[in-house]
């Protein structure tokens, strides 16, 4: 009795561990998708917030539009960026991996409620992070020929690139949705200083 009560307890735990290492997994896996299928983005903008932590910037556009992009490995020179800063970025924008309309009956659940989570994927440098961030949010505005999504979520409203793998068909602006999506991620970082 005691045994077979020890062997559950550590089944138990086992699949307690593994099931973090598939989201891991999956959230990675997305990770690299976005580095196959989104087009990068270059901008020049003002460097408004750091999180060190995390290895995110926050960047303010020449129109006045912030994005919050993860900084890779590779970008060396991380830790010596400012809040200030004028930089050159040419980063992959946030891919939308999964898009579900939300019914009557589901927009009770937590609406514009937002779960990040990171996962670590092989790179060059070592390991990189990515974040996926799954939210409840309002359909502002779809752009069908350049595949973009225009959102609003628990704290801002972000346009995101979609994955060819999402069907758009039955979702219009207004219409609440269940969204995962891989975050933003910078390929270089350069000071426009440098960069002149």
């Amino acid at each position: 009795m005691k045994l077979a009560t020890i062997t559950a307890t550590l089944m138990a735990a086992a699949l307690a561990v593994a099931q973090p290492a598939c989201a891991q997994d999956a959230t990675a896996s997305a990770a690299q998708g976005n580095a196959l299928v989104v087009e990068p983005v270059h901008v020049k903008a003002e460097i408004v917030g750091i999180d060190p932590g995390s290895r995110a910037l926050t960047l303010k556009g020449p129109q006045g539009n912030t994005v919050i992009v993860l900084v890779g490995q590779q970008v060396a020179a991380f830790d010596q960026l400012k809040v200030g800063d004028r930089v050159d970025v040419l980063y992959k924008n946030a891919l939308l991996v999964k898009a579900e309309k939300v019914t009557a009956k589901g927009k009770g659940k937590g609406s514009r409620e937002r779960v990040d989570t990171q996962a670590y994927a092989p790179a060059s440098g070592g390991l990189d992070s990515t974040r996926e961030i799954e939210t409840l949010a309002t359909v502002q505005k779809i752009d069908r020929t350049r595949r973009l999504v225009t959102l609003r979520g628990a704290s801002r409203t972000q346009t995101l690139e979609v994955s060819p793998e999402v069907d758009l068909a039955d979702i219009k602006a207004g219409d609440t949705i269940h969204a995962v999506f891989v975050s933003a991620a910078a390929v270089q970082v350069t000071p426009q200083q440098a960069a002149q």
